[in-house]
């Protein structure tokens, strides 16, 4: 997928996710202008962008004066994630993904606009990936494999190939998903977990095989 280069970037969230997306634009030599993150005081780290947690400036001050925006929200949270994409989109500002040069998509697989790629993670042929997913290091999705919008797949999880997962679904870090299998929407594997039958929408699934242990009951506060 060719991308403009960002420009006057926004960054919603100022934790983990916000600090590895400002280091891995450095090495792109793309700086960050604004951080956003309503539930800190600062961010978590040193960094030279202007910072607000007041809803007052990230409309009237920062969503006018950037370009781009990208929603640093990990773990479980790709409907939140979502959400406030499709809040900036309306706002008139570009979304854009970002890729280590150190992972690996093959050109004949497709991934939506938000895509955060670290290092290590593959994605190989004929895969589709929707908009705002997070690849961990060293996470692999195989060949033909179906992902949804706002899916995290978390470090060393491999996902087999024809693999279909549902929007807004979470798969643990070293866990393991069979070929042909079907991960529901807002479902979540437990770490280490290897799945070998379909799960369903909204389901927590963890262990070796994976195993129901409860339904996903988190909710969200809609609101930037």
């Amino acid at each position: 997928m060719i991308q403009k280069r960002p420009t006057k970037v926004l960054l919603y969230g100022g934790k983990s996710t916000a600090l590895i997306v400002t280091e891995m634009l450095k090495e792109k030599k793309i700086p960050v202008k604004f951080i956003y993150d309503r539930y800190l005081k600062k961010p978590f780290f040193k960094t030279n962008a202007n910072f607000s947690n007041k809803k007052a400036v990230l409309l009237n001050d920062f969503v006018k004066k950037s370009n781009f925006f990208f929603v640093c929200i990990g773990m479980y949270d790709g409907e939140l994630r979502e959400y406030i994409s499709n809040f900036f989109l309306k706002k008139k500002l570009k979304p854009f993904s970002i890729i280590s040069k150190l992972s690996y998509i093959d050109k004949s697989s497709y991934y939506g606009h938000g895509l955060l790629a670290m290092p290590s993670s593959v994605v190989h042929k004929k895969a589709v990936i929707g908009s705002n997913c997070l690849l961990n290091v060293n996470s692999v999705i195989d060949h033909e494999a179906i992902v949804g919008n706002g899916v995290h797949i978390m470090g060393s999880a491999y996902i087999a190939g024809r693999v279909k997962i549902g929007d807004y679904a979470s798969i643990g870090a070293n866990a393991t998903i069979l070929p042909d299998l079907t991960i529901g929407k807002r479902a979540i594997v437990g770490a280490g977990a290897v799945v070998t039958k379909n799960v369903k929408a909204g389901e927590v699934v963890a262990g070796n095989p994976a195993r129901f242990l409860k339904k996903n009951k988190i909710s969200y506060n809609f609101d930037v």
